[in-house]
């Protein structure tokens, strides 16, 4: 099996190590138990069109070499995947292996297609600009590889106007593998020389309404940007008063330092939106937080730690930005020794095997990492493995612990990962009297890949009449992706008193499901 040793205090991680896990584990523990055995698959990797043999296969598979992306392809087709989602994490992974990273190389779908290249085109950007047309997050990724492959596109600003802000809306409604390909569209089109004056300008329009509800994954994009517009607009959202925009935009700041994006005017921003933080009591000790002030300059932290008195707090920023993990060492190597094990003996297998170091690995850094992308991109790897399932059952009961930095870790890698075979617990966990659990179990439904079932829905009304507004726009949250038809009626969202976020979704739609996504069906087992 394929391991990664890079401690989490480094800057870097192998992406091949990582899509070779993902390659061997799709392969080893996937639908077809058959696949397991190597020779079998090789066999079927040469029927499907790509020249392989046993050694060739254990050099991808032990990331040993990089794979390519013909590959890749094969690996997808044969496994029944959908397309491009292996493409798709590995492109993610090369891209933010460290801060220096250079893109992707240009990949082409058109040789699994009988169309030219301009022709494919031609015929995305119709479909695309048609609303009425679905295009699966496949069909994104096409569009995006073939238009990085041409330095200029003929095409009308309203073109690509629409084709954005479809691209950006579709983002917010869909999770898993559909999500994940159409976000690296987007991250494709963002270095496109054109179109990278368009992405931005789509983001800017959804991530300033003043109504906005989902900002995840829209935000993280805007760390790829080097232009000092998009560092402007992330200082300016550090201060929305939408709490889940300047969370998520300390996360953004955090990880444009990491790159060093940031000049010195916004430099100065984010040093006192950091000092106010310190002095904030919600905020204080999260996770964002300390994502930020491990990624500040030596200088910054000096100036920015300096209003501190030595105490717990400031032990605990000294510790993180040392070791990179949000928790003590030994307690996160623990839990995730534990969750690994796990979810290892709880995922049928053909053959058995020693413990699973990059699961284990993955795991880590899904809950504990300091960096908020770090911990997106292990969620990414372990929600398209064919451990999620075990995994997300595992991070439920974490969910539910007393300690507060572990059950929210828990809670955000579930909203990554999905919540595996046990959805009636998280239903029971919304229907209880904490608005914290609420509030967190709410957004994990309206993620959900699945909808809601029907004797589920009075839980969700009763969450709509709670006196917490968080709660209350949870439950708006679940309602308006996974049961539009019970949002308040327009006559009755005169009086709502979250009027204006029925009215946001909708106008945005319920969740998207492609027809192709395999990962987004989830076990109905409870």
């Amino acid at each position: 099996m394929p391991d990664d040793p890079t401690p989490m205090a480094e800057g870097y991680y192998d992406p091949w190590a990582r899509t070779a896990w993902l390659l061997v584990t799709s392969r080893s523990l996937g639908a077809d138990p058959a696949y397991a055995d190597r020779a079998t698959f090789v066999d079927a990797l040469n029927d499907a069109g790509v020249n392989a043999d046993s050694s060739r296969v254990s050099r991808w598979e032990s990331g040993q070499h990089a794979v390519s992306f013909r590959a890749l392809r094969g690996y997808e087709t044969v496994l029944g995947l959908p397309e491009g989602a292996l493409v798709a994490a590995n492109r993610q992974l090369v891209r933010d292996c460290e801060a220096s990273a250079k893109p992707p190389e240009k990949v082409s779908f058109a040789g699994h297609d009988q169309r030219s290249p301009d022709v494919m085109v031609s015929d995305l950007v119709d479909r695309a600009t048609d609303k009425d047309d679905h295009l699966t997050g496949g069909d994104w990724l096409r569009l995006a590889t073939e238009l990085e492959r041409f330095e200029l596109v003929l095409l009308s600003n309203r073109t690509w106007s629409l084709v954005c802000e479809r691209l950006v809306h579709e983002l917010a409604r869909t999770t898993g593998v559909d999500q994940l390909r159409r976000f690296e569209a987007l991250s494709t089109l963002v270095t496109h020389p054109v179109a990278q004056r368009h992405v931005p300008l789509a983001l800017g329009a959804w991530l300033t309404d003043p109504d906005v509800q989902v900002v995840f994954p829209m935000l993280t994009v805007l760390q790829q940007l080097e232009d000092p517009a998009a560092s402007k607009l992330v200082c300016r959202l550090l201060d929305a008063p939408s709490g889940q925009l300047s969370r998520g935009a300390i996360q953004v700041a955090a990880a444009k330092l990491a790159r060093g994006h940031i000049g010195p005017a916004h430099l100065a921003l984010i040093e006192q939106h950091a000092i106010r933080g310190l002095v904030t009591p919600t905020s204080k000790r999260s996770a964002d937080l300390l994502d930020l002030l491990t990624h500040l300059p030596p200088d910054s932290f000096a100036r920015v730690t300096g209003t501190l008195k030595d105490g717990p707090l400031r032990a605990r920023i000294l510790q993180t930005r040392e070791t990179h993990d949000l928790a003590v060492r030994e307690a996160s190597r623990s839990i995730s020794r534990q969750v690994s094990a796990q979810a290892q003996a709880m995922t049928p297998a053909v053959y058995r095997s020693e413990p699973d170091q990059l699961l284990d690995r993955l795991v880590r850094e899904s809950l504990f990492h300091a960096s908020g992308n770090r911990r997106r991109l292990a969620g990414q790897v372990l929600g398209l493995s064919p451990y999620a399932p075990a995994v997300a059952d595992c991070f439920l009961s974490l969910a539910g612990s007393d300690r507060e930095l572990l059950g929210e870790r828990a809670w955000d890698a579930l909203w990554m990962i999905g919540h595996g075979t046990r959805r009636s617990d998280v239903v029971a966990l919304a229907d209880t009297d904490h608005p914290w659990t609420q509030r967190r179990a709410l957004m994990s439904l309206a993620r959900s890949a699945t909808g809601l079932r029907e004797e589920h829905h009075g839980v969700v009304r009763r969450c709509m009449d709670s006196a917490h507004s968080a709660v209350r726009r949870a439950a708006l949250a679940a309602t308006g992706l996974q049961a539009p038809e019970h949002l308040p009626t327009p006559l009755e969202t005169q009086g709502h008193p979250e009027a204006s976020v029925v009215r946001w979704w909708r106008k945005v739609g319920p969740a998207l499901r492609d027809l192709d996504g395999r990962f987004d069906l989830e076990p109905l087992v409870d």
